[in-house]
């Protein structure tokens, strides 16, 4: 077990906060939360393996505020003294893995900074982003209940290299807002930036 890893992280702690979350959300919303805990497993042990319990939790956790409405979300935020961003104040709902963070540590005493950015970062990815926040990111998009087209694509990716995927989701959500008119947050083109200058790249088909 990596040595950093609190020994509260055991499958009962996960079973504890599996029920709590699952009580914070939307009944249809359970089966995504669900796929996405599956999907980071197999994506830490592939790429993480130390990581695997912590990525299951922050699977857990990223959905928690989701339900919450755009003023509670900049409300909780201000309470805890969290910096919003433009976007953020803008786009409300980009605060809710930040703020289901937040809640979840009140309610088991968690003080993990990698918990909390794999969190934050799941919605629009960050560039500072590390393994871990990668494989949350990715598994959001990925899960099996997800159905558009190009998710297979993504799915295959995700098996070959986690960078390569990452890079390959971040343009796929680029250009979904694009087309559709929507707010960018400067963060997702910061990350694309900072993986293509690293080298990054994907197979287009």
């Amino acid at each position: 077990m990596e040595k950093s890893m609190p020994l509260e992280y055991t499958p009962e702690f996960e079973a504890r906060v599996q029920a709590w979350v699952e009580a914070q959300l939307k009944p249809k919303r359970i089966p995504h939360v669900r796929g996405v805990v599956e999907t980071a497993d197999w994506m830490a042990q592939l790429y993480v393996p130390h990581q695997r319990m912590r990525a299951r939790l922050a699977a857990w956790i990223h959905d928690a505020a989701k339900k919450l409405p755009d003023e509670e979300l900049i409300r909780l935020a201000e309470l805890h003294h969290l910096p919003l961003s433009e976007g953020e104040k803008m786009v409300p709902m980009l605060l809710h893995g930040a703020v289901g963070y937040l809640l979840a540590a009140q309610e088991f005493g968690l003080d993990d900074p990698q918990l909390q950015t794999a969190c934050a970062y799941h919605t629009t990815g960050d560039p500072t982003m590390n393994a871990l926040d990668m494989i949350v990111y990715v598994a959001d998009l990925i899960e099996p209940t997800r159905d558009f087209p190009g998710v297979d694509a993504l799915r295959t990716a995700a098996q070959v290299s986690l960078e390569g995927v990452t890079l390959m989701a971040t343009d796929f959500t680029l250009r979904y807002l694009i087309e559709r008119d929507k707010y960018i947050d400067p963060r997702p083109v910061h990350l694309h930036n900072r993986l293509v200058q690293a080298g990054v790249t994907y197979r287009r088909n």
